[in-house]
């Protein structure tokens, strides 16, 4: 949703999205490792670019693929969170900016007229998936990701979304667990490289 695709059909036990990207043609998640099933649909794709994520640990999924499959480094989680409504201060000479699409939430912090950290939202029932989250270089360092987060966290919460869901790389797994976020599981991505 906060991407523009098309919404995830139910296929093989998990999801499939197309996405249509050079180096992600499509993907198909799961929220936790069938082997059976991640086995037997790994071994249907022949062609590169169209990822399996799966909730489990990299060598779990290893395991179950064939080998000409690749495992996505760096390492990725799923991460939760109960949302709290709180202040998001921003450094002077920074304002916040917050679009409304409906099932959509854009946020983003602006150094004159210049967007320096941005992210989005979408609204899933109850929970607030959390997506393109980043700070230009420049400007990091300076709790805009955190007052972003928050942000979008109080939009959230005044629409009845009070729990979070997110998926973070590393770097971003150590700003976010700073603010209260929770590892929920690992996240593997493994791929046929083009």
């Amino acid at each position: 949703m906060t991407r523009g695709l098309q919404p995830p059909e139910p296929r093989h036990g998990g999801h499939y999205t197309f996405v249509g990207e050079p180096d992600q043609e499509a993907r198909y998640i799961f929220a936790a490792l069938d082997a059976a099933a991640i086995g037997t649909l790994s071994r249907s794709i022949c062609k590169p670019w169209i990822y399996l994520k799966i909730c489990e640990q990299p060598d779990v999924v290893r395991a179950v693929l064939p080998p000409h499959w690749a495992i996505r480094q760096p390492p990725s989680w799923i991460m939760t969170k109960v949302l709290a409504p709180a202040n998001a201060p921003l450094p002077e000479g920074y304002s916040l900016r917050i679009e409304d699409d409906g099932e959509i939430l854009g946020a983003s912090v602006h150094y004159g007229d210049e967007a320096v950290a941005r992210g989005r939202i979408a609204l899933l029932g109850d929970t607030a998936l959390f997506d393109q989250i980043s700070t230009d270089e420049p400007h990091r360092r300076k709790g805009l990701g955190r007052t972003l987060m928050q942000a979008l966290s109080n939009a959230a919460i005044d629409r009845r979304a009070p729990k979070g869901l997110l998926s973070a790389t590393e770097m971003g797994r150590w700003l976010y667990q700073s603010i209260g976020w929770s590892v929920h599981s690992p996240y593997t991505s493994a791929v046929i490289p083009g």
